[in-house]
């Protein structure tokens, strides 16, 4: 199929945007003010950007659940009271495990008529959604892949709960030109080819959060072949180093996101062609994902995977490396501080970029690069014990079962491609100091 319905995004949304806003205000007007957005990767990073980057003019709250660790779950259920918040579950297959596994806890504790789903015409999801009396189903378009979907409805419905001026970020969108946007995209190229193939991003603080969205549309889209783009994102060490890029230029009104979109979809594409690589698959998610589900279904316990140890990872590092800390922990204010001490300690002490993602969460963002992308990579993964854990209703398991089954079928599919990987298991989050080098 075609994946470039993305183009056509601004001018589509436009012609769906009276559709949208209206189903907004009869969300507003039964006294629903919160969202609960409930989806991984592409369908949940633009409606994050746009809520941290905007201040409601509704008076609408709109929160983001994108990890299946329990403390996550506990404190997106715990920040709003449930009767009041409407759960928003985005997924373009339909069969996203971690966006299911959110729909059945909060379907056991909520209203048929607090539930909207975006999926695909004719996925399970939809199915479900119609049959169980959901308020609606938006349609997700099936020729735009979840990544390039930010100026959909997966982007402009939370865009219309919050009450944003959606016209006009749809129309800056598309007033983007296009070839300007690919002439961007072959400077990043050209960095890369010259050996810049870690691409900081330094958006200002007014739209700090686009860089976690440009991170995941670089690295998928990239990251395969051998071949692909580190987004370097919240860099803690010196940004200017001789296998980086440092991107400053961005638009700082957050009217503008929209045509921050495009411009990157654009350049995306074109950063793609000049590598040779199919900007609109993922062939090394899969895995991942087939591994978590034997993990799930073994019986008892796993065999201890042979890993490194940290200091055996330290070891290994060669020229021109870059070191990402993928934590399966919560991602909680508190928990990503600790994390960033840990990263500048291992930057300072080997001399190379750094990267952080939370579990299972980077999954569906820098995943496919971790395993298909350049053999540059230092993993480190850290996992915990859960303080608290939570069945989920209709599925046989809990949370922190589903969280511990993905870290492990990672580890595996980063082994499988003879990755340099440490896994270190803590008693609590708390430990993290232990790290520190």
């Amino acid at each position: 199929m075609n994946r470039l319905g993305w183009i056509r995004a601004p001018e589509s949304s436009l012609t769906e945007w009276d559709r949208l806003t209206a189903l907004a205000a009869q969300v507003r007007a039964d006294g629903l003010d919160r969202t609960l957005v409930c989806g991984m990767g592409g369908s949940s990073l633009a409606p994050h950007v746009l809520a941290s980057s905007t201040r409601s003019p509704a008076g609408h709250r709109l929160d983001v659940l994108d990890s299946t660790d329990p403390a996550a779950v506990i404190a997106a259920e715990r920040a709003h009271d449930t009767a009041r918040t409407l759960f928003l579950i985005v997924s373009k297959s339909g069969t996203t495990a971690e966006t299911l596994a959110f729909y059945r806890y909060f379907w056991a504790r909520a209203r048929p008529e607090q539930f909207v789903a975006i999926t695909d015409p004719g996925s399970a999801l939809e199915t479900l959604a119609r049959e169980r009396g959901f308020r609606a189903v938006v349609p997700h378009p099936a020729d735009v892949g979840g990544r390039y979907a930010a100026l959909t409805a997966v982007g402009m419905l939370p865009a219309a709960l919050l009450g944003i001026d959606g016209r006009t970020v749809l129309e800056r969108a598309r007033a983007v030109d296009p070839e300007r946007a690919k002439a961007f995209g072959g400077t990043l190229a050209a960095g890369v080819s010259a050996g810049r193939d870690k691409l900081v991003l330094k958006p200002p603080a007014s739209v700090a959060t686009l860089a976690d969205w440009i991170e995941q549309l670089v690295a998928e889209s990239t990251g395969k072949g051998g071949r692909g783009v580190v987004p370097v994102v919240d860099a803690p060490e010196d940004a200017t180093r001789s296998d980086t890029q440092v991107v400053t230029d961005f638009a700082a009104d957050p009217l503008d996101l929209g045509a921050e979109f495009m411009r990157w979809e654009y350049a995306t594409w074109e950063l793609c062609e000049r590598l040779g690589v199919n900007a609109f698959d993922q062939p090394d998610v899969d895995e991942a994902k087939r591994l978590a589900r034997e993990e799930l279904t073994g019986a008892g316990p796993g065999a201890p995977l042979a890993t490194l140890s940290p200091e055996e990872l330290r070891r290994r590092a060669r020229p021109r490396d870059y070191l990402a800390v993928l934590a399966y922990l919560p991602p909680l204010r508190e928990v990503s501080a600790r994390l960033l001490k840990v990263r500048m300690a291992w930057g300072r002490a080997l001399g190379c970029v750094t990267t952080l993602g939370f579990g299972p969460r980077y999954l569906h963002s820098t995943g496919q690069l971790h395993k298909g992308g350049p053999d540059t990579g230092l993993f480190l993964v850290i996992t915990t014990d859960d303080a608290e854990d939570l069945e989920i209703p209709e599925q046989k398991g809990t949370f922190g079962a589903l969280k511990r089954a993905q870290a492990r079928g990672d580890i595996r599919a980063l082994l499988a491609r003879g990755r340099r990987v440490a896994h270190v298991h803590l008693a609590r989050p708390d430990d993290l100091e232990s790290l520190r080098v």
